[in-house]
């Protein structure tokens, strides 16, 4: 490893860096492992959420899959005012659930968070009934979503992206990312309380 791309590895990896660590890389793919690792895990989550715990095996492949796609990629890699690396990165993973969903035409189920991420609390067993009746009160407003809105939430609160880079995922501004998001948050408040009351 270069004296460069050790320095660039050895520290925390700010957007600046990720940038850096990208030509570093296009120079010699050794320079990707510290953006891999970063990443790998975020990506995961989010194509377990896209694609079902149930299929945890498949979106194991299918993150790898997507990090062989960024590396095919990098060479052509130009770096853009406003994407981030994150964006890149998650874009790719979005096409790559795309193509799989097309595959495999499985029904589009929404599934909370992975159980792996819930928090782990000693619960009565009143409070496992009552939080499996709201996941699965969750799951189905959730459902209810046009593609589109599950999509911009799936990427704000599961694959922790921000405005802008879930904008650039989606081919949108950062403005109409917020108003996609503020909107369905509204809107499944309402269908809440409404079934609530």
């Amino acid at each position: 490893m270069s004296e460069d791309h050790r320095t660039i590895a050895q520290g925390d990896t700010t957007p600046h860096d990720e940038v850096a660590l990208i030509q570093a890389a296009q120079r010699d793919l050794a320079a990707f492992g510290p953006l891999y690792a970063r990443y790998v895990d975020r990506i995961y989550t989010y194509l377990c959420t896209r694609m079902g715990t149930a299929r945890s095996n498949d979106a194991a492949d299918l993150t790898q899959q997507v990090f062989l796609r960024a590396l095919d990629a990098l060479p052509r890699y130009q770096p853009r005012e406003g994407v981030s690396v994150a964006a890149w990165l998650f874009r790719i993973a979005r096409n790559a659930a795309t193509d799989w969903q097309r595959r495999e035409r499985p029904t589009l189920s929404w599934e909370a968070v992975p159980e792996e991420m819930h928090p782990q609390t000693l619960e009565t067993a009143e409070s496992i009934v009552v939080r499996r009746d709201e996941i699965a009160e969750a799951r189905r407003l959730l459902a209810g979503l046009d593609d589109e809105a599950r999509e911009a939430i799936v990427l704000r609160f599961t694959a922790q992206l921000t405005l802008a880079e879930i904008g650039a995922v989606l081919g949108i501004s950062e403005d109409a990312a917020r108003k996609r998001i503020t909107r369905t948050l509204h809107a499944l408040k309402e269908r809440y309380h409404d079934d609530t009351a």
